[in-house]
């Protein structure tokens, strides 16, 4: 019979950007809590001066205030991004010290704001690591899936994109971003790139555009296939990934997401990184740490030697969180 005095409450509290909110729950997993996913909009003031939510009173959310917010508190709350940060101060403030808070990416103030602090090793804050005992690095984002569970969906693949009787490449392909838009000519050149390695391997392309891949790119790819010898997911029939990645011999993946990026490496296939065009401040240095930790290589080095290393982070990082946790 279980002692359910071990078990632990837990709250996430997300705006609802996908993104976040996967590496929460990714971190509520690792630790074996079964989390309340609770949305809440911080106010606009609060998004930019976090540290503010210390103030007695002082309001965390827009609109009408969730009732949720006056408690009971859970052990445990997970927060995720810079706009957070806020909501994560003010509800330890207002729990009186009941729940302790884990936070995930840097939030821009300092980690003493919070009990747990989780940043990748690409951030700033990261060179602090010996000035913070709450400090937790990681690689990359933080993902909830697991070698086991991609695997597990191979034969439902191999039924629905067989015969695989040659080299599977499967291709990630992102888009435009905060940083950068793509154009016509950069999609024109990484295309040729990538279907100009697949005939060298004499590899089938199965590509999986995303959201913000743009229109053109699609069009272009498609219209390199003259053969119809590739795969292009039309977005529409059950998005394949992350399962596809099971029957993949080679994963290339562009260098706009570093979720992706992160994921890719989970299975210890080679991974292959193709550059929309020069990254530059934390993409940069997040490519430079994979490629200088084993976990992945440019595509424009594909054809060299490569014994790529499985990314198995989280286990390791709930060790940490729990040890800051229960100090």
């Amino acid at each position: 019979m279980s002692d359910d005095r071990n078990v632990k409450s837990c709250w996430i509290v997300t705006d609802g950007t996908t993104g976040m909110l996967k590496q929460s729950i990714a971190v509520a997993k690792s630790l074996n809590i079964e989390p309340a996913i609770l949305q809440a909009h911080p106010t606009p003031i609060l998004r930019v001066f976090p540290t503010l939510a210390k103030i007695p009173t002082w309001r965390l959310t827009m609109g009408r205030s969730p009732s949720w917010i006056r408690g009971p508190y859970p052990d445990y709350i997970i927060s995720c991004g810079r706009r957070m940060a806020g909501l994560s101060i003010g509800l330890r403030r207002i729990s009186k010290g009941r729940s302790k808070t884990i936070h995930i990416q840097d939030p821009g103030i300092s980690p003493n704001y919070f009990d747990v602090l989780v940043v990748p090793s690409h951030d700033k804050i990261a060179a602090s690591e010996q000035n913070f005992s709450n400090l937790v690095i990681s690689t990359g984002s933080l993902s909830w899936l697991v070698k086991k569970q991609i695997m597990a969906g191979k034969s439902d693949m191999k039924e629905r994109f067989g015969p695989l009787d040659s080299p599977q490449i499967v291709v990630m392909l992102g888009g435009n971003n905060k940083r950068y838009r793509v154009s016509a000519s950069i999609v024109e050149k990484l295309a040729h790139d990538i279907f100009d390695y697949a005939q060298h391997k004499n590899a089938r392309l199965i590509i999986i555009p995303s959201r913000r891949t743009p229109k053109k790119a699609r069009m272009l790819f498609e219209a390199l296939d003259k053969d119809k010898k590739h795969i292009f997911w039309d977005g529409a029939h059950g998005n394949p990934y992350p399962d596809i990645l099971s029957i993949a011999d080679e994963i290339i993946v562009t260098s706009d997401s570093v979720n992706m990026v992160t994921e890719a490496c989970l299975l210890g296939k080679p991974v292959f990184v193709a550059h929309w065009g020069e990254e530059h401040g934390r993409l940069a240095k997040f490519h430079t740490i994979m490629n200088n930790s084993g976990f992945t290589r440019p595509l424009l080095q594909a054809g060299e030697a490569f014994k790529p290393k499985i990314l198995n982070q989280m286990p390791q990082i709930a060790q940490k969180i729990t040890a800051i946790l229960n100090r």
